[in-house]
């Protein structure tokens, strides 16, 4: 991105001080049972005669306010960290809410279906939802650890240092799915590296939440999220001063180690951590010389600031960062060697925020994001030193959003974007570079047609710079039957456009007999998706279940295609019968099998998910979830490879808050699956079922302190065929990890 955008950002926010004038207000005072504020609540105001909702948070003094809109009646729902939903109705336009702590699980809010605060059962769109107290209560350090556990989506398990770790969403692969932290997107190079974000890079320690957006989201956050969304949102300090250091270590020479500090003090708030993470690696098979995983050592740091100019605006800044060293042993182009790999990310973003008259809001938005990647060999035993390797990304993004409620009924959202992406890599790209720029604008309304009933519309208009424009609309209803149930059907269109790795990809490996090439010629993937269901409760939310039935549509989607051997006698053969440009035979290595990049399936993915928690006396509860899967090629009819038709999730837990002590045990099942498929012969090999339990446990001690244990694959489960060609789960096995948090908050 260049300085023009920024400087232009800057002087609007400079210019938005200004306070409008004043109106009418409500206001709403969040309390514990000690009658001390709760800062950082999200407070929901509902317009009991149209069933329209608005959001805002408290503030250091647990205060929210809002815009008094005629002379309605309203009710207030209060969230927050750690504690019980709290109600109330709004009397001579205020009210006070006193919150209970949350023995078991506490209520949540959800911002990524449709860009703003809405409570789980006002949501039209399936969205799953991970806590901070979700995550701290498994030991896990890394998002992709800590997505197992959601329902529908499949990541990796037990192999955390053995490549890029990605993910599927409702059968849909990571290409598909976008990643963002606070609304912007998550670099990687995922053009190059099959799609993926490597989410073992992304650590949950600094993360308030982990929202999974199921089906195309394209409407809201454009070309990648077709297959979904995950978002990472970062917490908020909610007292003067915060701070908390963690240690753990375990086998295989795992250590993670972090430090945090949040403030509050007047109008400046912040939140700074630092972390270390460490693993040695593992080697399934000594005999040979290449490791299966790893050894790597990773830094963070991320910070962030904000400014309350006064109760209307306010100004966010932030920068994120790792810096990761991976040693590993591989086969490569000339026999065994060791690989060095340094990678690392840099992201800043600056944000501003006006409430411009209790009912319209602006904020404006610049981010940029950068990733170096640096790759070094040395040829064993001889310790000669290979070429060097690199890829550089380089993502710069100006957006804003324009929202405002019109009357009673309406909720109206419209903004734009302009992006920049920029791709530099020797032996990864034609010409060693590739650039394309973004366009958009969006729009969307929600609908209050009753006080139950809920209509949400939207479209977005993407025009990018190879494949010019596709608009992705977007509708869905929700249905508020009574405070404890409510249904949800949403349907979406959305379009993919190739990345720069599809497009200009060029790959050579003499050793492995074999060489991908981009295809400039590609057209997008196109995809419309389903989502059906609903969320129910009972016994003053002690009991919730959910259920959600979905069909996802893919057409034209991008494969790289086997050509066969290319020789000088038959190129010209192959480049006719597949419609490559000519002028790409300057990319092509003579005597090695050509893999390239062409639209060749329509595919479909469709089942039901189910999952549901309940909370038994003495402190215990259970929870479990189970997804149903079916995944076809349209053409051949053929069942998708990689995908589980039966996935499962168990959990049962215990708090006792007078001892302080907290303790789980969470299994994982998975039914057997197509690993590989021969596309000459049909033959196929299938991964063996299987079943992982982890066990967690946590007693807290004086002044601040927690010593916390975990044991994952208690069982220790892996391939029974490890060892052979057909071992196709690279499980290391039972690991554990122990470790000691302090903590510290300030009174409010």
């Amino acid at each position: 991105m260049t300085g023009r955008p920024l400087l232009f950002f800057a002087l609007i926010l400079f210019t938005f001080t200004a306070i409008s004038a004043q109106t009418a207000s409500i206001r709403v005072a969040v309390e514990d049972q000690a009658n001390a504020p709760i800062p950082g609540a999200i407070v929901i105001l509902r317009n009991t005669r149209t069933g329209q909702e608005r959001s805002s948070v408290t503030g250091l003094d647990g205060v929210a306010e809002f815009a008094r809109a005629g002379g309605d009646r309203f009710e207030v729902l209060v969230t927050a960290a750690g504690f019980e939903r709290g109600s109330g109705q709004i009397e001579n336009n205020s009210a006070s809410i006193v919150l209970k702590p949350s023995t078991v699980r506490e209520e949540v809010t959800v911002v990524s279906g449709s860009r703003q605060e809405e409570l789980r059962e006002s949501l039209s769109t399936k969205v799953d939802v991970l806590t901070a107290a979700d995550i701290r209560s498994t030991g896990y350090e890394n998002v992709g650890e800590a997505l197992r556990e959601v329902p529908g989506v499949v990541t990796r398990r037990g192999s955390e240092t053995s490549g890029v770790a990605g993910e599927q969403v409702q059968g849909i692969d990571s290409r598909q799915v976008l990643v963002l932290l606070d609304g912007q997107p998550v670099t990687g190079a995922r053009g190059i590296k099959s799609g993926a974000i490597n989410l073992d890079r992304q650590s949950t320690a600094r993360l308030e939440t982990i929202e999974v957006v199921k089906g195309s989201a394209s409407a809201l956050y454009g070309s990648d999220a077709i297959g979904g969304v995950i978002n990472l949102r970062t917490r908020e300090p909610r007292s003067p001063f915060s701070a908390s250091v963690t240690a753990a270590a375990g086998n295989f020479g795992v250590f993670d180690g972090r430090a945090d500090v949040g403030f509050i003090k007047k109008r400046l708030s912040g939140l700074f951590s630092i972390e270390r993470h460490k693993n040695n690696g593992f080697d399934l098979d000594p005999a040979t010389y290449q490791a299966e995983g790893a050894g790597f050592h990773r830094y963070d740091a991320y910070g962030r600031l904000k400014y309350q100019f006064n109760n209307r605006f306010a100004v966010t800044g932030f920068a994120t960062s790792y810096w990761n060293t991976s040693r590993g042993r591989v086969l490569g182009e000339s026999g065994p060697q060791t690989n060095d790999v340094d990678d690392q990310s840099q992201s800043y973003g600056l944000t501003g925020d006006w409430a411009i008259d209790g009912r319209t809001n602006l904020q404006l938005r610049g981010y940029f994001s950068r990733y170096d990647e640096v790759a070094r060999g040395l040829r064993y035993p001889s310790g000669i030193a290979l070429p060097d390797g690199n890829l550089y990304e380089r993502y710069g993004k100006f957006d804003g959003t324009f929202s405002r409620l019109v009357g009673s009924r309406n909720f109206v959202q419209a903004g734009f974007e302009f992006v920049k992406n920029r791709y530099r890599g020797i032996n990864r790209l034609q010409n060693d570079r590739a650039d394309a720029w973004t366009r958009v604008a969006w729009a969307q309304d929600k609908i209050n047609l009753t006080d139950r009933l809920t209509l949400t519309l939207g479209a977005r208009l993407d025009d990018h710079s190879v494949f010019g424009s596709a608009v992705s609309p977007k509708a869905a209803l929700n249905y508020r039957l009574a405070n404890w149930a409510s249904l949800r059907a949403s349907w979406g269109r959305g379009f993919r456009a190739p990345d720069l790795g599809q497009l200009y990809y060029r790959l050579t490996s003499t050793a492995n007999f074999y060489q991908v090439l981009g295809n400039p010629g590609l057209s997008p993937e196109t995809a419309g998706s389903w989502q059906v269901g609903g969320e129910f409760s009972a016994m003053k939310r002690k009991a919730r279940f959910g259920v959600n039935l979905f069909r996802n549509d893919v057409k034209n989607l991008i494969t790289s295609r086997n050509l066969g051997l290319v020789t000088m006698g038959n190129v010209n053969a192959i480049f006719a019968a597949n419609g490559i440009d000519p002028s790409l035979r300057q990319f092509i290595t003579y005597n090695l099998l050509l893999f390239y990049y062409q639209n060749i399936a329509n595919i479909y993915t469709q089942g039901a998910e189910f999952d549901g928690s309940y909370t038994l006396p003495k402190g215990f509860a259970v929870s479990g979830a189970y997804t149903y899967l079916e995944g076809y090629d349209k053409a051949t009819h053929r069942y998708l490879i990689g995908r589980f038709r039966h996935q499962g999730f168990a959990k049962l837990a215990y708090a006792n808050a007078r001892l302080g002590f907290n303790a789980n045990l969470r299994g994982s099942l998975y039914s057997r699956w197509i690993a590989t498929r021969n596309e000459t012969t049909n033959a196929q090999v299938y991964g063996a079922a299987y079943s992982l339990w982890d066990v967690y446990g946590a007693k807290r001690l004086p002044r601040g302190f927690e010593v916390y244990g975990t044991i994952d694959n208690l069982f220790n489960d892996r391939d029974p065929n490890r060892g052979t060609s057909l071992q196709q789960r690279l499980e290391v096995g039972r690991t554990f990890r122990l470790g000691v948090r302090w903590s510290f908050e300030g009174k409010r």
